[in-house]
């Protein structure tokens, strides 16, 4: 049986904006546009492995030097509840446009501290 550490061990999805940047053209790129290629990354994706879902929590009691994320420095906790509440309209957006319940393979948290979160 392999060690925990061989287990997770392995090269993890490096979050970034969807589309990429290069497709922030509202003339080459429409909504439509990205509906259909997230309707085809889901196809290819979703039955075979899962997908791989970040999350961006961009809440930070205090700044970290070597931070290169976008990023809100405050010690208000008041900020969790309406994002998280835009979080899950955000999610049922998505399970709005996609012909199936996503099935989730890997869960991210970042961009800020996610401990800035309460349970």
């Amino acid at each position: 049986m392999r060690s925990l550490t061989d287990k997770y061990n392995v090269a993890g999805p490096r979050y970034t904006s969807y589309p990429t940047v290069p497709y922030w053209d509202t003339t080459t790129f429409t909504m439509n546009k990205w509906k259909d290629s997230l309707l085809k990354a889901f196809e290819e994706s979703n039955e075979v492995e899962g997908l791989s879902l970040y999350i961006h929590l961009p809440f930070c009691e205090s700044l970290c030097t070597f931070c290169g994320c976008h990023k809100r420095i405050t010690k208000q906790h008041s900020v969790e509840i309406p994002y998280i509440n835009a979080l899950i309209k955000e999610w049922d957006l998505y399970c709005d446009l996609l012909p199936s319940r996503p099935k989730i393979k890997e869960l991210h948290l970042g961009g800020g501290t996610p401990t800035f979160f309460s349970s």
